[in-house]
């Protein structure tokens, strides 16, 4: 008998709503529940033990992650993932994604100078990531939700010694911050705040620090923004247009790990976010011979 791991997933995160599995956890209630699959998909194959079968679906698990949406399944930023099921939550993107049409109170790309202006008052260089410079090679929407709007990086070092950098770069050691940014216009209100926080997710969780951005909230989605941000890490700023530099980080992200698959998988298919990483070097190893260039950031 085959085993069929999407269904097999579904059917229990399903049965399990409201509770969270890392992907060794769905693989081992695997192997002890669909034992008569799991042997069976041992003699077809190069497996030999349960150890090694149970690490197989556990990569299996991940290479279906781009897919698990379309079986109501998502999974949490922090790392190892946690995945969940949520029947709900497609159709209410859907329906919040067709509101958020109807609501255009600044158009967002006037508001990305106002957040570098913002950035650089706390010492973040910041970098606009324009979503129609990536390739489009492998279909319309699969790079969909996979650009921040704005990027940032903070040098640890720019008041250290020649020498103190250089030992530094010798020993491997970084001192400095990545950060990703999603802006929205308006407020964040009950219609759209889940696309707007879960498209931040999508877009952003790579970096050490990652924030929504908006120029304010409804008091009434308040409580849920604060579990939402907790919850995926996420920070939120309320970014104040007619005076930038007086913006507010109302909830403050957690710092997290990068994640190096997805910044390499975003710098392989778009050019700005090329040149971030190569500003970063610049910045960051500038003063070597080798690097004569100067970065070019949105506002310096």
């Amino acid at each position: 008998m085959k085993l069929n791991l999407p269904r097999v997933v579904e059917d229990f995160l399903k049965n399990n709503k409201n509770s969270y599995y890392t992907a060794r956890e769905i693989a081992e209630w695997i192997w002890s529940n669909k034992n008569e699959e799991c042997l069976a998909k041992i003699e077809r194959t190069s497996l030999t033990s349960e150890q090694d079968l149970i690490k197989q679906i556990i990569a299996e698990i991940g290479r279906h992650n781009p897919t698990w949406e379309k079986h109501n399944i998502h999974m949490t930023s922090d790392r190892p993932h946690k995945y969940y099921y949520d029947d709900q939550l497609i159709q209410i993107l859907n329906n919040e994604k067709e509101e958020v049409k109807k609501h255009n109170e600044l158009k967002e790309y006037e508001l990305y100078p106002k957040l570098a202006e913002f950035c650089n008052s706390l010492g973040i260089k910041t970098l606009r990531i324009d979503e129609k410079k990536s390739n489009k090679d492998k279909g319309k929407n699969y790079n969909k939700w996979l650009h921040a709007d704005v990027v940032g990086f903070k040098d640890l070092t720019r008041n250290y010694t020649e020498e103190t950098k250089e030992c530094l770069i010798e020993h491997s050691v970084s001192r400095s911050y990545l950060y990703a940014f999603e802006v929205k216009d308006g407020s964040i209100k009950s219609y759209n705040l889940r696309e707007n926080f879960f498209q931040t997710v999508s877009n952003s969780s790579w970096a050490n620090y990652s924030y929504l951005v908006a120029e304010n909230y409804d008091e009434d989605v308040k409580e849920e923004l604060q579990l939402l941000c907790a919850s995926f890490n996420i920070g939120f700023i309320k970014l104040n247009k007619e005076d930038p530099k007086d913006s507010e980080i109302v909830i403050q992200a957690t710092k997290t790990d990068l994640d190096w698959d997805m910044i390499n998988r975003i710098s392989e298919v778009n050019s700005d976010f090329k040149k971030y990483l190569k500003n970063i070097t610049l910045s960051y190893i500038g003063h070597s011979k080798k690097y004569a260039a100067t970065p070019e950031w949105d506002l310096n």
